[in-house]
């Protein structure tokens, strides 16, 4: 055991900044988690994932702890209680989860099922959401809030989603949705509540800061909501508005921008109460930060407030102004979904080859040639990797520059042959490691030194998809922390990125969570013969729903636990990813087609007397058997 060793691993890798309580490192070394949020009770991820492949589950897999959905939404809820109770505001706060942040079914049944004594509701933005959201027992209390654009059909549900006895509230993004709603209306006995989507002049921040504002996407404009109050009204339904609703997107970074978005709502709210309207719900979105990087800044993958800080602004900015212009305070509302899910689940896989590494041995002798000589650059190249030192390595590694580039010269004239070029390929690099290694005794490294570094990280290859993954790393530059699960008593000797295994040069992972900056590679350590697992932490959010087949790489497997009061956890259930024939099937491929075309080109091998019948035959067994395989690369 080594403590201080441990002690440095959770400094480099931010664990207890980012963790949130939910994720640490023992004494052991190994990464755990805490679902509960308890650090007395503890799952050591590597014996999950031991006890995994004794059950015949490969990586890559996805951890889920469900416990931690149920976390998140009491820390929400239980933040939202304590501003109530310290502002003395008089009215309540009531939670939505947006299906759209994580819409697979186990995730969903776990936020009902958790969200259930604290009367947590539904956001769908979609027919299909909106179906399977209306399946599920929400309570009495519970909201079911339709958002996004709308036709006639997803209104007409809406309906029958009354008539079944939910309390559904349909959102209004335009004049022509609230004209159908009230069409409908005149016909059905039990009608839904309404809300309006408000269109703030203040933005958010962050990387969906353009989804907010005057340019927003979405939201009806001063005059078009006074329009649909007075379509409401005309129609003698000013009675079923509800709510007011404003969104100013997802992952806010700077608590100062949603002050002032919460201040123009609650005015918007006030002036709506002072014209006779009593909408019983101020709906103020999502958005609430989730730290990926734990440096608590204003940076895009962190936030620089808590979620406390947040529910005590809402309250308290909401509750004085619904005092100063003298009207009934509502029931707040928050559609928070990322913070909510990104904790719950740990991508997990293998390392399967380190790529960048030397070919040569520490101690290494001049190549032999048969006419005893060898070039005298080489000859240097040698004595500067035997002599280097913290005196003269920045004058050792110049004159290396130049002995490399001489030498490549004369490769390209046909003066050197291939196996010299790959003595002094090896040779220069090992200078170079040397090097950066004295570099980093300094107290301010060169310029030349920390453009060194990025290019002479190794790179590992991960068994796993990032396009299928987390999408997000490639698409919108997504940070998420990075480590590896185990060997935390042992100092990390690598700088490295990681690589994915699919056919593309965008399968590459670059840039990783700091504290103080963004780092452009990762600290490793050198496989040593036995699996070496990373962990992709915070994924919860958005990547599944975003998630593609790129290379017909499919969902991965997953398990479920669940830790116990004794400490005792379990695997509750597992879920096998996709195999190869049901990919091929989701791209419209005929299996049975693809067979008979074995078939036939086995046939016509033993026709020709290539194959055996017995061949034949076990060639088509054993092509049948892949077809049904995990995608993903399988223990050696």
């Amino acid at each position: 055991m080594n403590i201080r060793q441990i002690q440095e691993a959770r400094e480099l890798y931010g664990i207890d900044d980012w963790g949130a309580g939910y994720f640490g490192i023992d004494d052991e070394g190994h990464v755990v988690s805490h679902p509960t949020g308890e650090e007395h009770l503890s799952v050591s991820l590597p014996e999950v994932i031991a006890k995994l492949k004794k059950q015949g589950m490969h990586t890559p897999v996805i951890l889920r702890f469900p416990q931690i959905i149920e976390g998140q939404l009491e820390r929400m809820h239980s933040a939202f209680r304590q501003a109530i109770t310290e502002f003395h505001f008089k009215g309540k706060h009531i939670g939505v989860f947006p299906f759209k942040v994580n819409q697979r079914r186990e995730f969903i049944d776990a936020v009902v099922s958790c969200g259930q004594r604290l009367n947590y509701g539904l956001e769908v933005g979609s027919k299909t959401e909106f179906i399977a959201a209306m399946s599920y027992p929400l309570t009495a209390e519970s909201l079911l809030i339709c958002n996004g654009f709308k036709d006639r059909e997803f209104i007409e549900m809406s309906f029958l989603g009354a008539a079944m006895g939910k309390r559904v509230v349909v959102v209004v993004e335009g004049p022509d949705e609230l004209e159908t709603f009230i069409e409908l209306a005149k016909r059905q006995t039990i009608v839904p509540e309404v809300g309006l989507r408000v269109r703030l002049y203040a933005k958010g921040a962050g990387k969906w800061e353009k989804s907010s504002g005057d340019s927003s996407k979405f939201g009806l404009t001063t005059t078009e909501v006074l329009n649909c109050l007075a379509l409401l009204e005309a129609a003698n339904l000013q009675d079923r508005l509800a709510m007011l609703h404003f969104h100013i997107g997802s992952q806010i970074t700077e608590i100062k921008r949603f002050k002032n978005a919460i201040k123009e709502a609650s005015r918007v709210y006030a002036k709506v109460c002072k014209m006779g309207y009593n909408p019983a719900f101020l709906n103020i979105g999502g958005g609430v930060g989730v730290d990926y990087d734990g440096s608590k800044s204003s940076f895009l993958s962190s936030a620089n407030y808590t979620m406390q800080e947040f529910a005590n602004d809402a309250i308290y900015v909401l509750g004085d102004v619904c005092a100063n212009e003298g009207v009934p305070y509502p029931t707040i509302v928050t559609e928070s979904g990322r913070v909510i899910a990104a904790y719950h689940s740990v991508v997990v896989t293998d390392i399967r080859e380190v790529q960048g590494e030397e070919a040569l041995p520490i101690e290494t002798d001049l190549p032999e040639h048969s006419d005893g000589e060898v070039h005298k650059s080489i000859k240097e190249l040698k004595y500067i990797l035997d002599n280097i030192n913290r005196k003269n390595y920045v004058e050792f590694y110049h004159d290396a520059i130049e002995y490399q580039e001489e030498l490549f010269t004369l490769f390209n004239l046909g003066y050197l042959n291939l196996a010299d070029r790959a003595f002094a390929e090896d040779l220069f690099r090992r200078v170079c490691r040397r090097a950066l290694y004295f570099s980093g005794f300094q107290r301010h490294q060169l310029e030349e030194f920390e453009d060194l570094q990025k290019v002479m990280v190794s790179k590992y290859l991960a068994n796993f998809s990032m396009f299928q993954s987390i999408p997000d790393s490639w698409a919108i530059d997504q940070l998420f922390p990075v480590m590896p699960l185990s060997r935390h008593d042992e100092k990390p000797s690598h700088k490295a990125t990681i690589v994915d295994i699919t056919c593309d040069s965008d399968g590459c992972l670059d840039t990783f969570v700091d504290r103080a900056d963004v780092k452009t590679a990762l600290d490793l350590h050198v496989p040593n013969n036995q699996p070496y697992y990373i962990g992709f932490f915070l994924v919860g959010a958005y990547q599944e729903s975003l998630a593609n087949e790129h290379n017909l790489f499919g969902a991965i497997h997953e398990a479920e636990l669940h830790i116990n009061a004794d400490g005792d956890w379990e695997i509750t259930k597992v879920t096998k990813g996709d195999p190869i024939d049901e990919l091929l099937e989701s791209r419209n491929y005929d299996l049975k087609e693809i067979v008979g075309c074995y078939e036939l080109q086995f046939n016509r091998a033993v026709a020709e007397g290539r194959l055996t019948p017995e061949e034949g035959k076990n060639g088509l067994q054993r092509m049948a058997k892949f077809m049904k395989s995990y995608p993903y690369l399988l223990d050696r």
